[in-house]
């Protein structure tokens, strides 16, 4: 039977707002599913296992099992492994970062995904990959390396990015009916555009959390 546990709202936790993550995402509740689960409310651990699906706002993970930790100061570690792990969460610039490894580390609070393994993460059209990948929801900075530790070097990493695209044109000054020169004037920025959907990926591992 499939299990829902719904964790308190964390509005309140999160004082740092969410530069590039989907703003609305940190006002709304927490729901882990799967298809089994044990749980101490004391202790505030909750072990999963079998299609684990946690959502919040546009944020979603998905894994074969994991494990669920409410801090002292109520938010919220997530530890998931399996499947392999695949995490997706619109950005305030209406695209999306998608992210799959075979193992995965969540901090709710300070909105830090680790990816462990085989690592792959797309912010838009810009693609990252490398065996150790940690992305922060919250200023879309990421960083790849070999391990975590540093400590050793392996196959390196590789990012794909997308072609250039030039700065709007700037028009050219104009004569005021005084004579005086207006100030040049950069052509207006194209309004953001939320897609509703992140897009799909060759990797069939994407559509787990599609």
């Amino acid at each position: 039977m499939n299990k829902n546990f719904l964790l308190p709202s964390i509005a309140a936790l999160l004082l740092c707002a969410n530069a590039f993550a989907e703003n609305a995402d940190r006002t709304k509740e927490m729901v882990v599913q799967a298809i089994t689960g044990e749980f101490d409310h004391g202790a505030g651990v909750y072990v999963i296992t079998k299609e684990v699906t946690i959502t919040q706002g546009t944020l979603k993970v998905t894994s074969n099992k994991g494990t669920v930790t409410r801090r002292a100061n109520g938010s919220y570690q997530s530890s998931l492994q399996g499947g392999p792990v695949c995490f997706r969460q619109r950005t305030e610039k209406g695209d999306w970062a998608q992210g799959i490894a075979d193992r995965a580390e969540h901090d709710n609070a300070t909105g830090i995904v680790e990816l462990f393994g085989n690592a792959k993460l797309f912010v838009g059209d810009n693609e990252e990959r490398a065996n150790y990948i940690v992305y922060n929801t919250q200023t879309s900075k990421a960083e790849a390396r070999e391990s975590k530790d540093r400590k050793t070097e392996g196959r390196g990493v590789t990012f794909v990015l997308p072609p250039g695209e030039p700065d709007a044109p700037v028009a050219a000054p104009e004569a005021g009916a005084d004579g005086a020169t207006k100030p040049a004037t950069r052509a207006p920025k194209p309004p953001i555009v939320k897609t509703p959907n992140p897009p799909k990926r060759n990797e069939p591992a994407f559509s787990r959390c599609a």
